[in-house]
């Protein structure tokens, strides 16, 4: 018995080239990079507060979970104040959390209670400012600091106000001494609130000046106004302000300045930024 032939519909024959062509056309054109979102990202995409994050400026992806735990820690804050506390490292356990300063930054290395300088650093091109631009014991400063801290007295001069320096590179044994001075006048606890450990002086770097009169009653004169409006143009920041203790991690000092270069500290001045919130943004978030 012959087996009966079944007919293919013409409407099929004519359709499944094309399903078939389709099908090729999607293989082969779809993104290699593209992968299925994880229940991570679906999170991401539809959390309102990582939403609300995200939108702050100054937001860096990797340190989402930061925000996130410090969120959770401190539900008062603003949202542009947990960034800014994260990007800190407000977050960390001050002289415990630390790492080694990246003195490839160079103008730009960061140096406070969370980044450090070994005790045989010392930068390689100090220079001594005369008397005409210095009143302390301690007058070096890395070159090109020092030629644009002395450019900045100058023009000082020329307002008929004195800028000097008072106190510029220090040495880790320079700072051991000092800051033991301290320990044992006040206390540990106190000494830290105003004076770095050794390692974490930003004085090491040979990229700060305090200038004039280490002293608070500094803010009330006219070197310190002029300094206000003018310091930043010749490539210095006033380091330690007054808004932004916590950040920082020091008391406000109006005698402290440290060159981070002309381009730099105009960008942070009309962002006001401290040199951990530029840092962090700028420099890591690369």
């Amino acid at each position: 018995m012959k087996k009966r032939k079944i007919k293919k519909s013409p409407i099929i024959l004519l359709i499944l080239p094309i399903i078939i062509a389709i099908t090729i056309f999607f293989i082969f054109n779809k993104d290699p990079k593209e992968t299925p979102k994880t229940d991570q990202t679906i999170k991401q995409e539809t959390d309102p507060i990582i939403q609300k994050l995200k939108t702050e400026k100054y937001y860096i992806e990797s340190n989402l979970d930061r925000y996130l735990a410090y969120s959770k820690n401190n539900p008062d804050l603003t949202n542009e104040k947990i960034i800014m506390d994260v990007n800190s490292n407000l977050d960390k356990t001050k002289y415990e959390d630390i790492e080694k300063t990246n003195i490839k930054d160079d103008n730009l290395m960061l140096v406070n209670k969370y980044y450090y300088l070994t005790e045989d650093y010392e930068p390689s091109d100090l220079v001594t400012l005369t008397s005409k631009y210095n009143s302390g014991v301690n007058s070096k400063m890395r070159k090109e600091a020092a030629d644009h801290f002395m450019e900045m007295s100058d023009a000082a001069t020329l307002d008929n106000i004195t800028i000097k320096n008072a106190s510029g590179y220090r040495s880790y044994a320079y700072q051991v001494n000092l800051y033991d001075k301290y320990a044992q006048r006040d206390g540990k606890k106190a000494a830290d609130t105003y004076s770095a450990r050794p390692g974490f002086s930003e004085h090491q770097t040979g990229l700060v000046s305090d200038i004039n009169q280490i002293d608070n009653s500094f803010e009330n004169t006219d070197a310190f106004k002029w300094l206000q409006k003018n310091a930043y143009k010749y490539g210095f920041i006033l380091r330690f302000p007054k808004d932004k203790e916590d950040i920082t991690g020091y008391q406000y000092e109006p005698w402290h300045y440290r060159y981070v270069g002309t381009k730099v500290a105009k960008q942070m001045h009309d962002e006001n930024l401290t040199l951990e919130e530029y840092y962090a943004y700028y420099i890591q978030n690369k």
